[in-house]
């Protein structure tokens, strides 16, 4: 059996402790616990604001709001129609596709606001669809039976009322104009 004696003892702790007194001057030196990278609490450049169009009835009433991305049609003063997607909205224009236009210039929206009526009919379009196609060609044998009969019927009354009430809520356009609603844009945040 070998003995340990004390000279290799204490010559090993020595060794340990220049190891780590190494690795100590080496993390400060070197920066390993700081790359150099300006600190967090530097702040973020600022971004620009973020506005939404507000369309109050003058009387009284629900305003409306204009969203990006809505698909709308301006009238402006001379009566040129600017149709297109709103792209951006700034505190005193609105960017319509290619072309920033002053919100004094406008004198009539027209867009889809949209409803929950609208949305639910689209839900319940899908669901009747979506019943039709499951029970249009019958069970195994290729014929329905009364339960499939009477849920490919329901699908069939669903898809039809769904559609109808689809209609007006996505086609139909409302008006907007100057006359009857104030134009307002309202600072929601920055990106």
């Amino acid at each position: 059996m070998r003995t340990c004696n004390r000279s290799s003892f204490v010559f090993n702790r020595c060794l340990l402790l220049a190891l780590y007194f190494f690795v100590a001057v080496y993390c400060k030196e070197a920066r390993a616990q700081n790359p150099g990278l300006p600190p967090t609490t530097s702040q973020r450049p600022p971004s620009p604001p973020v506005y939404l169009l507000n369309l109050t009835p003058m009387d009284g009433g629900k305003p409306y709001t204009l969203f990006r991305n809505t698909k709308v049609h301006a009238t402006l003063i001379n009566g040129v129609i600017v149709s297109g997607k709103v792209k951006a909205i700034s505190k005193d224009s609105i960017y319509i596709d290619s072309r920033f236009i002053a919100l004094n210039d406008i004198t009539e929206f027209r867009f889809n606001p949209g409803t929950a009526l609208g949305a639910a009919a689209a839900i319940g379009l899908a669901a009747g669809i979506a019943t039709i196609a499951f029970t249009a060609n019958g069970g195994k044998d290729g014929e329905r039976s009364d339960g499939e009969n009477i849920a490919f019927w329901s699908g069939v009354g669903v898809t039809v009322v769904s559609g109808a009430l689809l209609i007006p809520n996505y086609f139909i356009k409302k008006k907007f104009p100057r006359t009857k609603y104030d134009y307002r844009t309202i600072q929601v945040g920055g990106y």
